[in-house]
């Protein structure tokens, strides 16, 4: 199942990149690694095959799915770059994703098990988690769209409000990963009020430990989340 699922994956991720113009010849480097990492980072979520029957397995299918994923985002680098994009751009461009598709498979999973215990059937449950949790990652990824207005508003009185919302967007930390300035892109910088802002990206360093966190505290949710259905199951047979 999840070698089908794999390959109708790369043919959507192929078809997706063909129709952002990915296999021009004149594409910026760093602009094409964000490209290809946010495309990847989006469909992943819709073509992995959900959930195993026990957390240890739903951990290692997660892993799995997201490690095949970042590959296919190395490799699709590799063919689609000219000049020919080095590996070691590219091994910093996925080392960014990596952590993504992670938090992202783990919310899903997260959500389909929520949704079964909620008296959702096994396929309606692993749809509703796949979109949901694809809708929020584009969600967060375009921030610097639709909360840019905001963000610039309250800069006024909180100069940090502007950098807080590209902080947050994924698609910013896969940018700084590449090397690309992506409020400096044209078509951001047309359509985005931001690029004409005072701004900084987050670092690095900031990254690292903020996806850290967050993937402590998901961590710490699905054992809270394991020992009330196991708290349950007990209450149930006795």
């Amino acid at each position: 199942m999840i070698a089908a699922r794999g390959a109708v994956m790369l043919v959507a991720v192929w078809l997706a990149l063909a129709a952002l113009g990915a296999t021009a010849p004149d594409v910026q480097p760093s602009a094409l690694r964000v490209m290809v990492t946010s495309v990847v980072a989006l469909l992943a979520p819709l073509f992995w095959p959900g959930g195993a029957a026990t957390p240890a397995r739903s951990a290692l299918r997660v892993l799995a799915w997201s490690a095949a994923a970042a590959c296919l985002a190395a490799l699709a680098l590799r063919i689609l770059g000219n000049p020919v994009q080095p590996w070691v751009r590219i091994a910093e461009a996925c080392a960014m994703l990596v952590p993504i598709l992670l938090l992202t498979h783990v919310a899903a999973a997260l959500l389909e098990a929520l949704l079964r215990a909620l008296s959702f059937d096994a396929q309606s449950a692993f749809e509703a988690a796949s979109r949901t949790v694809a809708l929020a990652l584009a969600a967060l990824g375009s921030l610097a769209l639709w909360l840019g207005p905001v963000a610039e508003l309250l800069s006024g009185r909180r100069a940090w409000a502007i950098d807080a919302v590209l902080s947050l967007s994924p698609l910013t930390h896969l940018a700084v990963a590449s090397g690309n300035d992506l409020l400096r892109n044209q078509w951001f910088y047309q359509h985005s009020n931001l690029a004409a802002l005072q701004f900084s990206y987050p670092g690095l360093a900031e990254l690292a430990w903020a996806y850290a966190l967050v993937g402590l505290a998901l961590a710490l949710l699905a054992l809270v989340f394991r020992l009330s259905r196991r708290q349950a199951g007990d209450a149930f047979r006795t």
